[in-house]
């Protein structure tokens, strides 16, 4: 079941969610970077700082596993709105840090919440996106990956050098203000999973779609990638 919505509508909702695809993707790219300023700012070496890259991965892995057994019990929008808010705090945190463990900390929760709403970006996309127009529309959201790589990561390094290295981070939790206001116009309502039959177990979708070839190698590709 999918929402009707006119060609406008659509294409202001698909510019929504590739914009906070765009801030939670740059959040991660922007830690190498700032690598060797972080390291100089903290009295830190190479393996620490993994652990600052590494947490976000971990943490974004780790969370959208914990995600698969509840997302299906609420509403989408308010909950994309709740986790993204989360991560934009968890983001400002990363900017407010004191300390190698503080900012280590901030990136494992930004990451926890950023995997979330990666996650949440695709699956409002098959909710709400006609499947003859899906593809089309995964190519949309996917261009905030180039965005973030060819602008968001330059201007965040020209923050970083004019101001400080918190600068990006400040920016990146700005960003999600913007984006929050603007997903609460254009976002609809997604309620209609809520009436389908739950799973008796919270991992039953995982497993089908683990049983699914298709989705094995579409998972291998993404994972070579």
């Amino acid at each position: 079941m999918h929402h009707t919505l006119s060609q406008l509508r659509e294409r202001y909702l698909l510019l929504t969610l590739a914009g906070m695809q765009f801030s939670h993707i740059l959040d991660f790219m922007i830690m190498m970077p700032l690598g060797p300023i972080l390291m100089r700012e903290f009295a830190i070496g190479t393996h620490e700082f993994g652990f600052l890259v590494a947490s976000y991965s971990f943490s974004a892995a780790l969370a959208g596993l914990l995600a698969a057994t509840f997302v299906d019990r609420f509403e989408r929008k308010r909950l994309l709105l709740i986790v993204f808010g989360l991560f934009g705090l968890a983001t400002l945190a990363c900017a407010l840090a004191p300390s190698y463990t503080t900012l280590l900390v901030a990136r494992g929760l930004a990451g926890a919440f950023g995997g979330v709403v990666g996650a949440m970006v695709q699956t409002l996309v098959g909710d709400l996106i006609p499947f003859e127009r899906r593809a089309t529309a995964s190519g949309i959201i996917s261009t905030s990956f180039s965005l973030a790589t060819v602008a968001g990561v330059p201007v965040s390094l020209w923050l970083a050098n004019q101001f400080q290295w918190r600068a990006p981070f400040l920016f990146i939790a700005a960003s999600t203000v913007l984006f929050i206001l603007i997903a609460q116009r254009f976002l609809p309502d997604v309620r209609h999973h809520l009436t389908l039959k739950k799973r008796t177990h919270p991992f039953a979708a995982m497993f089908e779609v683990l049983r699914d070839r298709n989705h094995l190698r579409a998972l291998l590709f993404t994972l070579l990638i």
